[in-house]
């Protein structure tokens, strides 16, 4: 027994290098086997299923007012009326503020005493000179009086429209959403402005990139998604695209409106951010599967699907139509029956 253990090491201690060789390859085989395993093991099949598909592109925007105006005084006055106050509902031509005109009217009044007084000496000229024939420098005089009584003229009309502009009415049905006082007796200054917004004029305003205007057109549904309301959803149409490009960070940009006509519009407020959905494209019962099974490659597509022993997978090209967010439409290379894997 002694000698035969003794013969047992020394025949390993002389091959002791073959026997780790074949300890290392067996370990190695074994861990590429569990890794196989589990590999196979963690692998998602789906099929490829028949259903609707829609295209769709997705931009974002604000929500805007069509109808909206910002009003001025032509110059600062103190405020001595106020037809209504910030958040009150409006008509067209209703009076929204006036400013003091006691000072324009003296002007006024002033500038129509001038015009009196050179109309009457105009006048006397004119009988003066009416029997006779004048030389050059009496017409020249007569010529700059008749200029000097126009000119009063002109003062007094645009005095007077000094003082029309004493008062500011709406030009249109809305809510007064911006006042730079809701007392009057204030002194307001040029820069000041009142707004009025008609909120039955809402629009949502996006920009597309100039890649994809050739893919829209004026009447393509698409839905709202405002950040205030998530999970709220508002059907709406392409209403109206800009004849005019505009720039921004991304590039070259056309803008879009879209309506919001919604019972409880209320709710809504101008500056709200969002994203609207653009259909573009739709078919009914076409073959699909998930948009993450394909790859790209030399301007082709390309799944993995099972071989048919199971323990395999093969690379199959295939030919694809419109895509949705998750969905592609399969044109050929696959069925029903075949099972594409999807990606870890």
């Amino acid at each position: 027994m002694k000698k035969t253990l003794t013969n047992v090491f020394a025949f390993l201690k002389k091959h002791f290098k073959l026997f780790l060789v074949i300890i290392v390859l067996g370990l190695l085989g074994f861990w590429l086997l569990q890794r196989d395993s589990k590999q196979q093991a963690s692998l998602v099949f789906v099929s490829p299923v028949r259903e609707d598909i829609v295209a769709s592109i997705t931009i974002s925007g604000r929500v805007d007012a069509k109808e909206k105006a910002r009003l001025r005084f032509a110059s600062g006055g103190k405020v001595v009326y106020l037809g209504a106050k910030e958040g009150d509902s409006v008509k067209k031509g209703q009076i929204i503020a006036t400013i003091d005109r006691s000072t324009l009217q003296k002007q006024l009044d002033q500038n129509l005493n001038t015009y009196m007084q050179k109309r009457n000496d105009f006048e006397n000229i004119q009988d003066d000179i009416k029997d006779r024939t004048l030389d050059t420098v009496e017409a020249r005089s007569v010529a700059a009086k008749q200029y000097d009584l126009e000119n009063q003229v002109l003062n007094v009309e645009i005095q007077s429209i000094a003082i029309a502009n004493t008062t500011i009415t709406s030009p249109l049905n809305g809510i007064l959403t911006v006042s730079p006082t809701n007392v009057t007796g204030v002194q307001l200054l040029a820069s000041d402005y009142f707004e009025i917004v008609n909120p039955q004029s809402l629009v949502f305003r996006a920009s597309i990139d100039e890649i994809d205007i050739d893919r829209i057109k004026k009447g393509q549904t698409g839905q709202i998604s405002l950040d205030a309301y998530d999970g709220e959803k508002i059907d709406t149409y392409i209403s109206y695209i800009s004849y005019t490009s505009n720039e921004s960070s991304s590039g070259t940009v056309f803008l879009l409106e879209f309506p919001i006509n919604e019972q409880n519009i209320d709710k809504y407020r101008i500056g709200m951010n969002g994203d609207v959905s653009i259909k573009i494209a739709e078919k009914q019962n076409v073959l699909t599967i998930p948009l993450d099974a394909i790859s790209e490659r030399d301007n082709k597509t390309f799944v993995k699907v099972k071989a048919d022993n199971d323990e395999q997978q093969v690379e199959r090209e295939i030919k694809v139509g419109l895509e949705s967010d998750d969905k592609v439409e399969v044109l050929e290379g696959l069925s029903e029956s075949d099972q594409v894997v999807l990606p870890e």
